[in-house]
This record gives structure tokens, C-alpha cells and sequence, in this order.
């Protein structure tokens, strides 16, 4: 049996050292129960009442033999015990007769310390399991009966025989209570042992939950510490409440000196607005370096506090709303070796239109040169005679003279424009004036019929931006405005005004036409340099264009209504207030 129970082996963690742990709390409640019922029975004697108890001499010399005892159990089974468990049995054992000499001694089936049988079996149960709890109950049973017995058979002490109050049971009797509390032992066990299984199973799965739990925590930890990108997550009130090592190194600031601070103030140059998004910044380190940092942030979903619990829903859920709303997880990057890299990469890019564009202008040039040149021949050969010539055919050569010459000149210009952009001047200045400047320039244009320009221009509409430049692109879109509907003999429409943007006020200006729109096909191309669909066109007027738009910090659009198949509209940002 010991051998059985010694092979017994529980699955949770160090159940060694759990056992050990728990026959030390036994031998404590040991000491202190019979310590009680020594002094409860010292002091019964002294107020004379008569008990069924051994001399004092006896119970003083009964506590010193049980408290050396444990002492020396507790020794050994923390520093020399091999075997936790047949220790605890063996231990366990010997209470149980401790326990049935005490019942012996106290009157037998008469003893007011019958009750006491049950603690070992329990402790069995919950220390040992359902089969050590068992194997107790039938040991103090066992115990028990030959208590019974030896009241049968009259083996008591001899002051028990003289006292009043304690006879001996009769053999029916005795048999009942054998029963009885036999039953009770074993029930007892079966109880405890049922208690301690699950014990351990929630144990088990306590263990198996935290070490889950644990793994699932190191990983979020080194995923935290390790990501290339900067972490830092505010409370409710912005204040950091941790940055992980990525965000240490991009910025240079240590992570012990941002902790518990106000974002704000460690991080001033990066705002966290209302709307969640991505942006940028130039952020100075404290080592005097700057660099550009893209950030954004998103709302955390905070779980609701314990204390919260207790509250209605309705208040809970809008203290949750309010919560979710002000925690945040915000990320960033350093970007300044992006940004260098995409910056090299437009300029290889338009390096590479310029190549382009230069072959372009030097195919383009030989037409107009040749009708240039023949044309100052024919005039060379008659100029003694220019009176006399024919006037058409003279006004035919000129046109053709002047047509040529400005059809260069406007390639040069493009290509000098594309090349070299001119810096930004911005300014105020009245924009339906300057709509009407571009349209007495272009009143000499081909392509320039009376009335078929309109403008939809609301009164005082100034726009912040460079004059010259917003004037190139007028006469870009309206000159590709009217080239679409010269053929259909449409309108052409000029609008502007002001609106609201993303998150901030912009100016917009749309050439609408009547034409027969842009394909959906070449809609990603027109902004393309050399890209036309035009056959007397270079390809550069729309990526002029956009060119002049984003350096201008805004964007352009290509769109369509049923009544104007083609609209190109400007955005541009709304300066800010403190701009003169």
C-alpha cells in the first residue's frame, strides 16, 4: 500500500514541495489544537469539574512527547526527507492513533473527543488525495474499533472505572457507532479527496493559463522592444506611459526621462489633433541633429476599471467612451533617409525627362528651322524686288516665319519651366483680375473664339500663392481648354472660390470645358512629361502643372460633370492666420 501510494504522482508544479508545505501547516494546527485542549481541561479542573482525563502529570508529559515530535518531523522532512509523500502518510498515521489513544483515555465510546477522528482523514484527503484519505479512514476506523473493544473487554485505566458518568456502551450500541462513525470517515475521505482533485485541476489549468499567459507576455515584450518602429502609448490625461527602445533610438531621448511626463512637453513638435492620421515633423534631438520623423497615432480600447462594476451601464459606457477616446498607442519613424532617398529619386526622374525632353525640343526644332529657313530664302532671294511681290504669298511667308518662331519659344519656355522651376514668391492677389490678364493674352490664340470662355468667379476671391506662377497655369488649362472644344464649338468655364480642405480651409480653382473629355485610360498619364494627346502638343503643360501645384502644397484633381466632360481643379492650402 505505502508503495502504491508513494507512486502516486500529482501534475502540478513542484507538488513536492506543495506537499511538504502542507504537512507543515498540519503539524502547526496540531500543536495548536491539543495546546487548546490542554488549557480548556486545565482550566475545567480548576473550577472542579470532574473530567474523565488523565493526571496533569500525564497530559503535561503527553504535550512535551507531541511537541518534540513534531519538532523533530518538521526537521526532517524539510532537510532528509526522500519521500514527501510516504512521510506524510506515515505522519499522518501516527495522528490518527495519537488521536484514538486520546479517545481512549477520555472514556472510550463516551469520550467528547470522538469528533476529532475526521481531521486526519481530511487532512489525508486534501494533502494525499482520494486514496490517501481512504487509506486514513480505514486506519482510524480500524483505530476506532479497538477503542470499542477494549471497552468491551473492560481494558480501561483505572480512573475511568470509577467514574460516574462513563459506563460501558453495549455491544449493540458499540456495533452502531463503529458504523456510524466508520461511515462518516469514509465519507469524509471521499469528500476531501473529491475537494483536492479539483484543487488540482485548477491548479493545473491555473499553471497551464499563467504560463500562457507568461509566454504570451515575454512575446508582446520582445515584439514591444524589438519592432523598428517607435512606440509610445499615453493615459487618458497625455501622459507617456511607456516608449519602447525603437522610439529611444530615433529620437535620442532615454525612455527613464519621457516615462510619466507630458507627451507635449517631451515631444512638442509632434501634435496629436483630434482626427487620427499620419504626419510629419522635423524633430531636434538633444544632440543638436534634426530629423524628420512621420508619426501617427490610434485610440486604445482600455478595458473598464473593477470599480466600475458596480455602476449602472449607462454610466459605464460613457466613462468606457470617454476612456477609449484619450488613451493612445502613437508610432513613429525616421524618415529623413526616405524622404533623401525619394528626393534623389525625382531627380533621377527628371534628369532623365530633361534627357528626354532635350531629344524632344531637338527633333521638334528641325520642322519649324526648315520652314523658318525657306521662308527667309524665298524673302533673301526677292528682296530687291519686295514691292513688287506678291502680298499674300509675302503675309504667308511671314506667318509662317512668326507661327514657327513662337512655336519654339513656347517649347523653350516649357522646357525651361519643367527644368527650373522658379522659386515660390506667394502673394495676394485678386484671382478673377487675373483670369482676365491671361484671357487678353491668349485673345491673338487660334484656338481663342469670342465668348466661348466663361468665368464663375465670386467677388474678392484672393488667392495666396505666386502670381506668375498661377498665371502659367491658367494659360496651360485654358489653353488645352480650348483646343478640346474649338472643334465642338463649346464653352469653356473659369471658376474659384474658397472651402474647407482635410482639417483645414484651401482655395480652389476649376477650367471646366465642354470638350470631349480625357479617356479613362489616359486619365494617370496626362501628368506624365512628354505624355500628350495633342498633335502639336509637347506633353509638358499638365506636368507643369501638377509640378506647380505641389510645390505650391496642394494637389490636382481630374474630374467630370454631365455638363462638362473635363474639369481640372486646383487645390491649394489656405495660409495660416498668422500670414500677412
Amino acid at each position: 500500500m505505502f508503495r502504491f501510494l508513494s507512486r502516486a504522482k500529482a501534475t502540478i508544479i513542484d507538488s513536492e514541495q506543495e506537499t511538504r508545505k502542507h504537512l507543515l501547516w498540519w503539524f502547526l494546527a496540531r500543536v495548536v489544537l491539543f495546546t487548546l485542549l490542554f488549557a480548556l481541561t486545565t482550566v475545567l479542573r480548576e473550577r472542579g469539574l470532574a473530567l474523565a482525563m488523565p493526571s496533569m502529570s500525564t497530559s503535561i508529559a503527553f504535550l512535551a512527547i507531541l511537541y518534540s515530535t513534531t519538532f523533530a518531523s518538521a526537521l526532517f522532512l524539510q532537510r532528509g526527507c526522500r519521500s514527501v509523500r510516504r512521510f506524510g502518510l506515515l505522519q499522518l498515521c501516527g495522528d490518527a492513533g495519537i488521536i484514538a489513544l486520546l479517545i481512549y483515555a477520555t472514556g472510550c465510546s463516551k469520550s467528547d473527543f470522538t469528533s476529532l477522528m475526521i481531521l486526519p482523514v481530511l487532512a489525508a484527503g486534501l494533502i494525499l488525495y482520494r486514496r490517501g484519505g481512504l487509506f486514513l479512514a480505514a486506519v482510524t476506523t480500524i483505530a476506532y474499533g479497538a477503542n470499542l473493544t477494549m471497552e468491551q473487554l473492560r481494558w480501561l485505566p483505572d480512573y475511568l472505572k470509577h467514574a460516574p458518568h462513563i459506563g460501558t456502551a453495549v455491544p449493540l450500541s458499540a456495533a452502531n457507532l463503529f458504523a456510524v462513525y466508520g461511515l462518516l470517515l469514509f465519507l469524509g475521505a471521499l469528500l476531501s479527496g473529491q475537494l483536492a482533485r479539483r484543487l488540482r485541476v485548477t491548479e493545473e489549468r491555473l499553471h497551464r493559463t499563467a504560463l500562457e499567459y507568461d509566454r504570451l507576455s515575454l512575446l508582446y515584450k520582445q515584439i514591444f522592444e524589438d519592432i523598428s518602429t517607435g512606440i509610445i502609448t499615453t493615459d487618458q490625461s497625455d501622459f507617456i506611459t511607456s516608449c519602447n527602445q525603437a522610439a529611444e533610438r530615433i529620437t535620442g531621448i532615454p525612455r527613464e526621462q519621457v516615462l510619466g511626463q507630458p507627451f507635449i512637453r517631451c515631444f512638442p513638435a509632434m501634435f496629436l489633433q483630434e482626427a487620427q492620421g499620419r504626419d510629419v515633423c522635423d524633430f531636434n534631438k538633444p544632440d543638436g541633429s534634426t530629423i524628420r520623423i512621420g508619426y501617427s497615432f490610434s485610440f486604445l480600447n482600455m478595458p473598464v476599471p473593477a470599480e466600475q462594476e458596480l455602476e449602472s451601464e449607462l454610466e459605464r459606457e460613457q466613462k468606457e467612451e470617454e476612456r477609449q477616446a484619450s488613451w493612445k498607442v502613437v508610432t513613429l519613424q525616421d524618415i529623413s533617409q526616405i524622404e533623401r532617398m525619394e528626393q534623389q529619386i525625382r531627380e533621377a526622374e527628371k534628369m532623365a525627362a530633361i534627357g528626354e525632353l532635350s531629344a524632344s525640343i531637338a527633333h521638334d526644332f528641325r520642322n519649324p528651322l526648315a520652314a523658318i529657313s525657306g521662308s527667309a530664302q524665298i524673302l533673301a532671294m526677292e528682296a530687291n524686288n519686295i514691292g513688287s511681290h506678291d502680298p499674300a504669298t509675302f503675309k504667308t511667308l511671314m506667318g509662317i516665319i512668326l507661327r514657327e518662331t513662337d512655336r519654339m519659344a513656347k517649347a523653350i519656355t516649357d522646357f525651361l519651366q519643367f527644368a527650373r522651376p522658379a522659386a515660390i514668391q506667394p502673394e495676394w492677389f485678386d484671382i478673377s483680375r487675373l483670369v482676365d490678364e491671361v484671357l487678353t493674352q491668349m485673345q491673338q490664340s487660334i484656338n481663342m473664339v469670342a465668348g466661348t470662355v466663361a468665368k464663375d468667379i465670386g467677388p474678392h476671391v484672393a488667392f495666396w500663392a505666386d502670381r506668375q506662377q498661377i498665371h502659367t497655369i491658367l494659360a496651360h488649362l485654358l489653353d488645352n481648354a480650348c483646343h478640346a472644344v474649338a472643334a465642338q464649338q463649346g464653352k469653356v468655364v473659369v471658376a474659384a472660390g474658397e472651402g474647407a480642405g482635410d482639417g483645414q480651409g484651401e482655395l480652389w480653382l476649376e477650367v471646366r470645358d465642354q470638350g470631349s473629355g480625357i479617356p479613362p485610360e489616359f486619365r494617370e498619364q496626362v501628368f506624365t512629361p512628354f505624355f500628350s494627346i495633342r498633335t502639336d502638343g509637347t506633353g509638358l503643360g499638365l506636368a507643369i502643372v501638377r509640378q506647380i501645384v505641389e510645390n505650391h502644397g496642394g494637389k490636382v484633381e481630374l474630374d467630370a460633370a454631365p455638363d462638362y466632360p473635363c474639369i481640372v481643379r486646383v487645390r491649394l492650402p489656405m495660409p495660416s492666420p498668422a500670414t500677412p
